[in-house]
């Protein structure tokens, strides 16, 4: 990030901003932007120290002079929901980022991916019903074979529509 630009949370990476502060110097020169008493002149330690800061969205000097940002009230609001549960721990941004090691967990979320996707006694064809799948996995077809061999939703038998 260059200096005066914004900090974007949404990138935002904890493990860099606990690795910044994890140096001294850096976390020092934190407390003494939140402090607000920064000195007049910096040295190429304290310099360092703040372009560190910015970089990983601490601070901002959007105003002219260096100031700490919304960073730890973001981060803490996006924790405040707590640990996600069911199958939204598998999620993320509403797409599957890791599969289940238990099949009954394996299961279960696919078979709510395919409510998401077909509503009971609606028909599809495979195309659309893939099209579907895919706003949550990258393997439409696992998903798919997945709930027709479980009985899950029926395929046509020429294989040109499925319904749940």
């Amino acid at each position: 990030m260059l200096i005066g630009s914004t900090c974007d949370y949404d990138s935002m990476d904890t493990r860099q901003i606990f690795a910044a502060l994890a140096n001294p110097d850096t976390r020092a020169m934190y407390a003494r932007v939140v402090l607000d008493q920064i000195p007049g002149t910096s040295t190429a330690k304290q310099s360092r120290a703040l372009q560190n800061l910015q970089r990983v969205g601490l601070i901002d000097d959007a105003d002219g002079a260096w100031s700490p940002t919304e960073a730890f009230r973001e981060l803490l609001a996006e924790g405040a929901s707590g640990t996600p549960k069911g199958y939204e721990r598998f999620l993320e941004h509403g797409r599957v980022a890791r599969w289940p090691s238990k099949a009954a967990d394996k299961d279960g979320l696919i078979r709510w991916i395919m409510d998401q996707c077909l509503a009971t006694d609606e028909r599809v064809e495979e195309r659309e019903l893939n099209d579907r799948i895919e706003r949550f996995s990258d393997d439409p077809a696992l998903i798919r074979r997945h709930c027709v061999d479980t009985g899950y939703i029926t395929r046509a038998p020429d294989g040109s529509e499925y319904r749940r």
